[in-house]
């Protein structure tokens, strides 16, 4: 040391000091920041700077979330999404459901092998069959042919057990209304006579009903080749395509000719029935008995309902069954949808 110092010329000494182990403890608060936003700077800050937190600029320039959009609700368009027939897609949907290719009914199966089912098909034929339901104890306690063309109409239009409801109490309350004002006081007397001639209504709605409506069923045989066309045929003009069902304006065409004549076998069956329902009932009355309206013979009758069903009916639904597509395709909220094809 003392040599250090000498060297130094005594102008310097060295001191030995301690170690010092002890650590400081700095104590964090949260910090409540009541201060405006800095003053009001931060909008004068170039390239950032939130301001007074007054949202006076807009936030979207740089997070495109579109936030300041106003959402018109059940009035709001629905953006076209397409149908997915890919193997991933179905895969996903398998999978989101806990479900196997091999659990699936053979008809289903067949189809989803094929590609012919889409993704968004084959939730709503899963949705149906996971859940305890009516319309799962109908499919599964009815015929194999009714239970294929029951699923295949729900896969085919989501809302097909919706309309098929509210074209039932529409048609049974317009018809009770019509019986009951052309009655009038021979109302309860003539119920029988009324109530035949509304069921006659009602079966004639719900045969146009399920035969225009869009059908997705498969795993179908056909003996003879002209049943495969037949069959090949749109159940109404604006049907969708898809895969093997790549309609055109022949298909359309011969489809629309094709549910005229079906409808109009069906008309006249109903009607046949309902003329031979009503005579019976008025010859049980007493001789001479004059009902308030009119009791048609069974030929007119026959020949009036199948001009309804196969005439009328299959130009007005099937005009409904293109206005349905566009709204269907257009509206978010499916009262909206079902709402304008009601109005029409």
């Amino acid at each position: 040391m003392a040599n250090i110092g000498s060297q130094l010329g005594g102008a310097a000494t060295l001191e030995k000091t301690s170690l010092n182990l002890t650590q400081e403890e700095v104590v964090s608060q949260a910090k409540v920041d009541d201060t405006g936003g800095g003053g009001n700077n931060g909008k004068n800050i170039s390239n950032g700077g939130g301001g007074d937190g007054d949202d006076g600029g807009d936030d979207d320039d740089y997070f495109d979330e579109g936030d300041d959009e106003e959402d018109d609700g059940m009035f709001s368009k629905r953006p076209l999404i397409p149908e997915l027939f890919d193997r991933a897609s179905i895969e996903c949907v398998l999978q989101e459901w806990y479900k196997t290719l091999y659990s699936l009914p053979k008809g289903i199966r067949m189809a989803v092998e094929m590609g012919l089912i889409s993704s968004a098909q084959l939730v709503r034929f899963i949705g149906l069959d996971a859940r305890p339901s009516i319309i799962r104890a109908v499919t599964r306690s009815t015929p194999t042919g009714f239970s294929r063309a029951f699923v295949g109409r729900v896969m085919g239009d989501p809302a097909f057990l919706l309309k098929l409801a509210y074209e039932q109490a529409l048609t049974a309350g317009i018809g009770m209304a019509y019986e009951l004002q052309q009655r009038g006081d021979k109302f309860k007397s003539e119920a029988d006579l009324a109530a035949v001639n509304v069921l006659a209504l009602m079966a004639t709605n719900a045969a146009m009903v399920w035969m225009l409506c869009p059908n997705r069923s498969f795993a179908t045989g056909h003996k003879y080749s002209w049943q495969r066309t037949l069959s090949g045929l749109p159940n109404h003009a604006f049907d969708t395509c898809g895969p093997l069902r790549d309609y055109t304006k022949v298909t359309r065409a011969s489809g629309f000719l094709f549910k005229s004549a079906q409808l109009s076998a069906v008309g006249m069956t109903i009607g046949a029935i309902s003329g031979a329902v009503s005579n019976a009932l008025v010859g049980l009355r007493k001789d001479g008995y004059k009902p308030s309206l009119v009791v048609p013979s069974v030929a007119t009758s026959a020949c009036g309902m199948g001009a309804f069903a196969g005439l009328s009916g299959n130009f007005r639904y099937q005009a409904l069954g293109g206005l349905d597509r566009w709204a269907m395709q257009r509206f978010n909220s499916l009262p909206v949808s079902l709402g304008v094809c009601s109005i029409v």
